[in-house]
Formats: C-alpha cells, structure tokens, sequence
C-alpha cells in the first residue's frame, strides 16, 4: 500500500497547486466546449481562493484566479495534469488579458478543495476537481454528465495511510521498491534544478541565506512562487511541502551514499504524506513550514544513524516547536516560512541525535508521536476560522 502512496502523492508540476488545479479545470472544459467563449464561471473553496490571490502563475509574471482559468482555457494541456501550463508562451499570455476579464470568481463554503468550473460558450460545459488537485469528479455538457467518479474521502489513498503506524513506514524504508527509489532519485533531481536556478536569481531569498539547507529551501521556494516555468515534484499536494522535505536531503549528497540519500529522502516525503493525512491538504497551517520540516527532521535523523525512538522524537519536538505557523496565502514569503521550518529540523533533529528532547505534557506534545500528530489534527481544524478572517488582508497592503 505505501507504493500506492507514494505515486497517488508525489507528482510534478508547474507552479502553485491551486492556481493550477483552476486552470486544469478548465483546460478540461475546453475539449468539449464548441463556438465562442461567452464566459468562464468558477466556484472555489476558501483554500484555493487563499492559496491562488497574490501567487504568480508560472511562466509569467502576472497573478490571479481570473488568469489561471483563462490561461487554462487558452493553451491548457489537459492531459499533462498539474503540468497543464507546461506549453505556456508569450502570445498565450497575452490572448489571456482579453479572456481574464471574461472570468468569473466566486467562493464555496467549502472546507476541502472543490473546483466547479462552468465554461459558457454555444453550450455549457461543467467540470468539477475534488479532494485532489487533479481528481476530476465530474464532466457535464449542457447538463448531462459525460463523466462521474464518485469522491469519498474516507476512501482515498492519503486516507488510508492512518492505517499505517510510524515502524511500518520506517519497516518499509530499510527495503523499498526500487521503482519508488528510482523515483526518489527524478523527485531530488528535479527540485534541486529550480533551487539552482533560484540561487542564480539576483534578490532571490536565498542570497541571504545562512547556510546551504536554507539556501536550497529558499531559494527553489521563492522561484516556484515568483512565477518559474520549472517543475517542481509535490508531495501532498504541495510544491512548496516538496521542496521543504526533499532538499534539506540533497544539501547533504556529497556526504553520503546515494542509497542512503534516496531512504532518507523517501522517509522524509513519506512523514510528510503521513501527518498531512490528518491535518488535511489544504489547511490554516503552513505545511513546508511545519509538516514538511517534520519530515525533514525524520530524514535528517535517519541520514545521520539515528535510531527508530530517535527519528520519532525528531518529529515529536518539530511539530511541538512549530504548530501554529500559519497559513497566509501562497506567495514569495512562503520561502521565509519554509527556511523557518528548516532550521527547526536541523535543530531538532540534532538533538534527537543527542537523546534530549521537549518533554511530555509541555504544549501538545505526547509521548507517543502518533498521538502527538493526532493532536496536530484536531488543532488544524480548530481554527477553520483563520482561513475566512485572513482574506480580509492578503494582497492589500
């Protein structure tokens, strides 16, 4: 089963995941839509309005749920998935001015992702993404549904990893599918690519960066979100919660053997999946900066010998020390937030190593760490609210 994980959570894509699931949803209208574009309705769930407002879409330097469906419509490859904007060029870009104003954006009250996309040309088309950012769940034209696939959260994948303790993933790493492994190895290459191209960029945050970890976390994060036309493997869902869990790893590949790096990175990506599975893929908390760095925390641990009680205690004191990192939109800080994240891993990660850790009972943490991400869980949906009031305020300065 976690082989099924693994591939039903790690996936590439260009750009924010959100922007991207609106354009994908109406890539996917566009093939059955005939006659002139009258115009583009789209219904959203408060996260993807959050996560889509101030973000730059990749390729351009423009942001706005309005452009993201109008781009998708445009010149949208559906069948790329959340790499639908691959193919984006300059004539695109601006066909999508005229279009974006055709574009209509409305909210759901909606606490998991949910895209309703209705495409109003000689007919009307209807696409609906759920639960996943490329899980289309229905296709109607003029009403009549072409195509339904039922959406039951219980029953997917991310799911069906709270079945699964701790030492199974742990059990798992010590002799993973070489296709998972193999995979590990595009998933690291891949994101230390748009790092590099960060790390070139003058006034990319990583030119200030204190150290390498930093340096490739910032750097590839604030690429991604200044509009890079890059594609960066997600893991959860997330491009930035990918980047945060693989490329603490990669800053240590000349220190280590390259086996050891692909275990370490999978056990990092695979705590990552793990706890998102109870705060859910779409939240009020940051996950590169909190999540990811637990599993990077994980990773860390493993890379430098720490044992099993080890590595959990990484986890534990991770999520101790940074649960209440919130979620503000995705935009150029998250790299601030996920550099954050980083340096907590490091720490906490060192001194797991050096068996000392944050005690029992001090805030939220148990001493059993799967008790403690269940407590991460319920405080996630305990402030739903946070996710209404702060678009009160992103993009107004």
């Amino acid at each position: 089963m976690i082989k099924q994980i693994f591939f039903d959570q790690v996936k590439p894509a260009y750009g924010c995941t959100e922007p991207i699931a609106i354009a994908l949803s109406a890539a996917v209208g566009k093939q059955y839509a005939k006659g002139n574009l009258k115009k583009i309705e789209t219904h959203i769930d408060k996260n993807t309005y959050k996560n889509g407002l101030v973000v730059n879409i990749p390729g351009t330097n423009i942001y706005g749920l309005e452009y993201a469906a109008a781009l998708g419509f445009l010149c949208g490859k559906s069948d790329l998935g959340l790499e639908v904007l691959k193919y984006i060029d300059y004539t695109c870009i601006k066909k999508a001015e005229e279009i974006a104003k055709r574009v209509f954006i409305t909210l759901l009250n909606d606490n998991e992702l949910n895209i309703k996309t209705r495409i109003v040309s000689d007919n009307n088309v209807e696409v609906n993404i759920k639960g996943k950012h490329d899980n289309i769940v229905s296709i109607k034209v003029n009403s009549e549904e072409i195509f339904n696939k039922p959406y039951n959260n219980s029953e997917s994948l991310l799911e069906k990893i709270k079945q699964l303790t701790l030492d199974d993933i742990l059990d798992y790493i010590e002799n993973p599918d070489q296709e998972v492994l193999d995979y590990v190895n595009k998933t690291i290459e891949m994101n230390l690519n748009i790092a590099n191209v960060g790390i070139n960029t003058p006034g990319n945050f990583s030119n200030a960066a204190i150290n390498n970890y930093v340096k490739l976390v910032s750097a590839a994060v604030d690429a991604r979100m200044s509009g890079i036309l890059k594609p960066v493997m997600t893991v959860a869902g997330s491009g930035n919660q990918g980047l945060s869990c693989v490329l603490p790893i990669a800053a240590c590949i000349n220190d280590y053997s390259m086996t050891l790096i692909l275990k370490a990175t999978l056990l990092s990506i695979l705590v990552t999946i793990y706890i998102k599975s109870y705060t859910g893929l779409l939240s009020p908390i940051c996950g590169a900066g909190i999540v990811a760095a637990a599993g990077s925390a994980a990773g860390l641990t493993y890379l430098k010998g720490g044992s099993k009680k080890q590595i959990k205690k990484a986890i534990n004191d991770t999520l101790g020390t940074l649960f209440g990192l919130t979620c503000d939109g995705a935009k150029r800080g998250c790299a601030l937030k996920a550099a954050t994240g980083t340096m907590v891993a490091l720490q906490t990660s060192e001194l797991a190593l050096n068996n000392i850790d944050v005690p029992c009972g001090n805030g939220i943490v148990a001493e059993n760490v799967e008790e403690t991400i269940r407590r991460v869980g319920k405080l996630t949906q305990s402030v739903k609210k946070f996710d209404e009031d702060v678009l009160d305020y992103i993009g107004k300065c």
